[in-house]
């Protein structure tokens, strides 16, 4: 048991306490908060995990080693709470897992490009493709620049097939160059992103 003093501190607190003293107690205080949070995730990947030959309850053994690292990258500055920061970390996790298996996302980008068109991943018709769409999402959406995420929508999920990067210049009230460049930013982090298949903390 560990002690109950760790039960009244915050999770700040508690990462901290493992971060710098590597405190057992804390990051068994830790687990006990939001273990509920890794399950949850892999509960939501259940049938996308089995369905590329993973077994979910193998994955949850890991959940250990996601809660860790979660608290070595957690930056509580980011004004993301840590649950939050957890339930991000497994996701990825789930998700790497299913690519490292599957070899869905090709590592060049025409074809990380031809992922963000396919449509029909949103309406679920391929669940591997919704699966691929979330984890990119996932991964623009950590950027500080806002502006990238909306970039990337409003090229490639508009009514129309593809918006030209002058219209969403002007649409975001800066320079084509600019809206090119930050594509062009996110696109090459998205492709080492999946290439690593590491843990990314917040951009």
């Amino acid at each position: 048991m560990h002690k109950s003093i760790y039960k009244t501190k915050n999770d700040t607190d508690l990462v901290e306490e493992v971060k710098c003293k590597n405190c057992s107690d804390a990051m068994k205080e830790l687990e006990t908060r939001h273990s509920g949070v890794c399950f949850s995730m892999i509960k939501k990947y259940y049938n996308a995990l089995s369905s590329v030959g993973l077994d979910p309850n193998e994955v949850a053994k890991e959940k250990d080693y996601v809660m860790y690292k979660s608290v070595l990258n957690y930056d509580a500055t980011k004004n993301i709470k840590f649950s939050t920061w957890v339930g991000n970390q497994m996701r990825f996790h789930c998700l790497n897992s299913m690519n490292k298996i599957n070899n869905s996302i090709s590592m060049d980008n025409e074809n990380i490009k031809n992922i963000i068109e396919q449509k029909q991943c949103l309406e679920g018709v391929k669940s591997i493709n919704k699966e691929n769409y979330e984890y990119i999402f996932n991964i623009l959406s950590q950027f500080k620049d806002k502006r990238i995420e909306r970039i990337f929508k409003m090229r490639y999920f508009s009514d129309k097939k593809v918006v030209s990067w002058s219209k969403i210049g002007k649409k975001l009230k800066i320079s084509t160059q600019t809206v090119i460049n930050l594509h062009n930013k996110a696109l090459k982090f998205l492709k080492n992103k999946l290439e690593s298949n590491q843990f990314q903390d917040t951009i």
